[in-house]
């Protein structure tokens, strides 16, 4: 019907009003047998709310009337029975038929669904017009009344048999057994039909062979007694009884006896005599020392005091039991401890004091016991803690020792938390780099350079994975702007789970070591250049003569002579090369980092060591064994380095020597070059300690410009490997990266 599918038309309570209009209309009889009919009754709209409710619908249904009222009916019809429902409800406003009886279910308010038998009827105006419905609800779901009320005083009975927990036996005036419940058939182990029909006194743990005895059992007074029966399987079962006499038509027609199990319950409670002796002795043997007292005639009296401690003080419990605080403790100990008593017995939660008495020290926790809000007693528990004190004395001292350490060691020292962001900073921190530690609190470090925020982002990477740096030299910046060399030892810190929580930094300024490493290369420079000088001497020379020859020629004829100019111009360019290397080895200038050919960088050491060579009766031998990509380095440095090797290699060949240098890819990431010569070599055993200051080979060497090689080597993120024989030669490999991402492009300090 579509009509029940529309909205309401009337205003809010105006149906309510209506309804209540067409009950008056009808009379006082017909509203109050509206009201107080036994079964359920409701005034329906056409469009299908609910206008008017009695009271036996709203127990039906579990819904208040202001629930229902100007509510949709169909929310309380089963979803399968609405399509049932309203084609009746067609059929009544149609005129089809007069009224309507159908069975149907309905959701409660609890949410279970009941069947309602369910009558239908409409009322209509002068005119024919239908006005409201008329709905009649009955429970159908258990039948009649009567029928319905017998059912359920019959399962009452079966269930308070059934299901109570208390084992129930049925006896006749004989003593001889009716039935029994589940619950006693689970305490004697017997089965109901075992039991039937036998007398009581033969399930009991006492010879008992008589009906007199039976009777005995039966006619005991109803007040709680105990009897001992037997299981099945022979144990004895303790059964706490009462009896209840079965009485019909005032008659006594046998008895109920409701048995309780108390054979755990004997067992528990001495159990619990057990447990409290346990207890007792608990007290007493615990390490530390428990009391109780309260507050009777103006003073604290103790009502228990037990344990180790007690003992160990010099005292027994009845030196404390019954006794105040100043009847115990010295004067001074006592008033002291009446402070936290008090505190205690005013209800304040864990109150908490110290004592030393005969050189030991004990922490007291008092806690109130109440009772209705009121506090009724106190209980305190007293733990040894001289051994705690002194480790903590000892703590103290270790870390006023370290704070001590710290705060006056030349090495800065800082800790961050887990996102970098300082925590605290030492002394030598503040001297280094210029910065107090109010100004670092907080904030992440300022001391990185702009071109260093890759390697700050390296570092941290690796000390989250939980990583260690250690002794990286490189760079850092002070508030003033200058750069400082320091060498960088940095530490996550970690929790006893294992978990990193933070980082710790060790910073040391390696200023000074720098400039004199800087002034040892310098020196060997100077070395090389000295030693060069010969060479360089005999290599300007010739051509010199060549040019003065030529000079003189020019002087008598000029005819002809052209090509004598373009060899005074060769002469003249190699004059001026050979100088200008020298002057490059010699003169200082800042380190760049850039990609270089390391075929042009060697085919200039070759061309200023050659001569050299030559005059020692060397050969000097240079092989690129395969194409070999630039590289990111520092020229000036890698000349000098095999500068260094090759001029070592010349003077440790006798005589007709051979000086080796091979240029070969090792992997995809770096470039080998070895130089190999076929000198006097070094024993094994010194192989080892070489690149050492002042350690050397040579009879008037310093035994710097090896350690020099090394020192470039390692700027240039490398390594170098020597290996000698005796009488064989010596062989150095020197492995390049290809690139490193982290050599800042220019550091202005190192010159």
């Amino acid at each position: 019907m579509t009509m029940i599918n529309k909205p309401l038309n009337l205003k809010k309570g105006v149906q309510t009003a209506a309804a209540q209009k067409l009950l008056r209309n009808k009379g006082p009889m017909f509203g109050a047998a509206f009201e107080f009919a036994a079964i359920g009754m409701a005034i329906i709209s056409i469009d299908g709310c609910w206008m008017e409710v009695n009271h036996c619908l709203c127990s039906i249904t579990g819904y208040s009337r202001q629930e229902l009222l100007n509510s949709k009916v169909q929310t309380i019809i089963f979803p399968e029975d609405r399509e049932k429902q309203l084609a009746c409800m067609e059929q009544l406003v149609a005129g089809e038929i007069s009224s309507s009886q159908i069975e149907h279910r309905i959701k409660l308010k609890l949410g279970c669904v009941i069947w309602v038998e369910c009558g239908m009827s409409i009322i209509k105006d002068e005119g024919g017009k239908p006005l409201y419905y008329v709905w009649q609800f009955r429970d159908i779901s258990h039948g009649s009344d009567m029928e319905r009320k017998l059912a359920e005083s019959e399962q009452r009975y079966k269930s308070l048999i059934k299901h109570n927990p208390a084992g129930i036996i049925t006896c006749d005036l004989h003593g001889f057994i009716k039935n029994i419940n589940p619950a006693m058939e689970r305490i004697l182990g017997f089965m109901e039909v075992e039991m039937i029909g036998h007398p009581l006194y033969r399930f009991s743990a006492k010879k008992q062979k008589d009906e007199e005895a039976a009777h005995s059992l039966i006619f005991l007074e109803s007040d709680n007694y105990t009897l001992s029966m037997k299981h099945k399987n022979g144990e004895i079962i303790e059964l706490g009884l009462k009896n209840v006499p079965i009485i019909v038509n005032d008659m006594m027609e046998g008895v109920y006896l409701i048995a309780r199990d108390i054979t755990q319950h004997n067992k528990d409670r001495e159990s619990l005599r057990v447990a409290q002796q346990d207890l007792h002795d608990t007290v007493r043997r615990q390490q530390g020392m428990t009391m109780k007292f309260r507050q009777m005639r103006g003073k604290f009296i103790h009502t228990l005091c037990d344990g180790e401690l007690l003992y160990r003080l010099g005292y027994k419990p009845s030196h404390i039991i019954g006794n105040g605080l100043y009847e115990i403790w010295p004067f001074y100990m006592a008033a002291n401890m009446e402070k936290y008593y008090r505190r205690a017995w005013k209800g304040e939660e864990n109150v908490i004091y110290e004592a030393t008495f005969r050189g030991i020290t004990y922490l007291t926790s008092l806690r109130p016991i109440l009772e209705q809000g009121k506090v009724i007693e106190v209980i305190g528990s007293c733990v040894d803690i001289t051994e705690r004190k002194h480790m903590e004395t000892e703590l103290r001292e270790t870390k006023e020792l370290l704070e001590s350490f710290i705060n006056n060691t030349t090495d800065a020292i800082c800790v961050l938390d887990i996102r970098a962001r300082v925590i605290s900073v030492n002394a030598a921190y503040e001297h280094v780099f210029g910065w107090k530690q109010d100004e670092l609190k907080d904030r992440k470090l300022p001391i990185y350079p702009d071109f260093l925020e890759e390697q700050r982002k390296e570092l941290y990477d690796k000390l989250k994975a939980g990583k260690q740096i250690s002794g990286l030299d490189t760079v850092r910046k002070r508030k003033d702007g200058e750069l400082v060399h320091v060498s960088v030892t940095k530490t996550p810190i970690k929790n006893e789970k294992g978990d990193i929580i933070g980082f710790a930094g060790i910073t040391r300024d390696i200023t000074e070591r720098k400039r004199t490493e800087e002034l040892l290369r310098k020196s060997d420079k100077l070395s090389v250049a000295g030693q060069l000088a010969a060479g360089l001497a005999h290599e300007i020379r010739n051509p010199l003569t060549s040019l003065r020859g030529f000079l003189q020629l020019l002087q008598s004829d000029m005819k002809g002579k052209q090509h004598y100019f373009d060899i005074m111009l060769s002469e003249l360019d190699r004059i001026n090369f050979i100088v200008s290397e020298f002057l490059v080895i010699a003169k200082p200038e800042a380190i760049h980092y850039k990609k270089s050919s390391l075929q042009a960088i060697l085919h200039t050491v070759m061309a200023l060591l050659e001569t050299q060579a030559v005059l020692c009766d060397a050969e000097l031998l240079l092989e690129f064994e395969s194409d070999i990509p630039t590289i990111v380095c520092s020229e000036m440095h890698l000349k000098q380095l095999f500068i260094n090797l090759v001029k070592n290699a010349i003077e440790a060949i006798p005589k007709d020597g051979r000086i080796l240098i091979t240029v070969t890819m090792h992997g995809p990431d770096q470039v080998r070059i070895r130089t190999q010569d076929n000198g006097c070599g070094i024993p094994i055993e010194r192989v080892k300690q070489l690149g050492e200051p002042f350690y050397t080979t040579k009879e008037k060497g310093t035994g710097l410009g090896l350690m020099m090689c090394f020192k470039i080597v390692e700027a240039h993120k490398g390594t170098m490997n020597i290996q000698s024989k005796m009488g064989e030669g010596t062989t150095i490999d020197v492995f390049l990266p290809m690139q490193y991402h982290s050599f800042p492009e220019i550091e202005p300090s190192m010159t």
